[in-house]
């Protein structure tokens, strides 16, 4: 398949498309605000995945017929927190969501790629030129890693992982279900192109993130 911002034109100027990954709870989505803020365009696949829950999206209808009322709250909308209850503690409802949702969210994320690209090479593009960036935090599960120029692995401890999971108000049980969830850290950390690590204060993941924008645009 083509890449996603790909197409016959693609090699025409140096143009980055980058995924950051990593663990649960590893600090993904501040690495991808730390990006924003030095212009590069950022996209989070689990913003796309809540809005494809909508009850009022095709795809938010085909995971309210697959899992059935026991997720829909009181006005009839998806209840993020019931299914994710369900999907975490039940790998084969959890693969059924993913073959749901990940399908969307890929096609999502390549159409947005491609405009991102489109306006870099117009000249219309308010940030940096060079490249996008799209949060994904299941790259390596969904087998999307082939997709990009540059991975970038956000790594953690798990006790770090655990404790941060725990602060967002988990209990122990259900702390472990996402962790055993995803891959282990030390393997996406292996595949990725770049890791930075996030298990101090958040200004420690902010100069990594500078040091390697300063070595991509180099």
């Amino acid at each position: 398949m083509t890449p996603p911002g790909g197409g016959p034109n693609a090699s025409a100027r140096p143009w980055l498309r980058m995924a950051v990954t990593g663990g649960i709870a590893c600090g993904k989505s501040l690495a991808g605000s730390f990006l924003r803020a030095l212009g590069v365009p950022v996209i989070e696949a689990d913003d796309l995945g809540h809005g494809f829950l909508r009850a009022d999206t095709p795809t938010g209808r085909r995971v309210a017929a697959a899992f059935g009322p026991g997720i829909l709250d009181g006005q009839g909308a998806i209840d993020r927190a019931r299914l994710g209850a369900l999907v975490f503690a039940d790998g084969g409802a959890r693969a059924r969501l993913e073959a749901i949702l990940h399908p969307a969210v890929r096609e999502a994320i390549a159409a947005w790629l491609q405009a991102r690209r489109r306006e870099a090479e117009s000249g219309a593009a308010a940030g940096w030129r060079g490249g996008a960036a799209a949060v994904i935090p299941l790259l390596y599960e969904a087998g999307w890693e082939s997709d990009w120029d540059r991975v970038i692995c956000v790594a953690a401890p798990a006790a770090v992982q655990g404790e941060r999971l725990r602060g967002r108000g988990l209990s122990d049980a259900e702390a472990r279900a996402r962790l055993a969830a995803q891959w282990p850290v030390e393997e996406k950390m292996k595949r990725a192109d770049i890791v930075v690590f996030n298990a101090g204060p958040a200004d420690g993941l902010r100069r990594q993130i500078d040091r390697v924008m300063r070595q991509l645009k180099a």
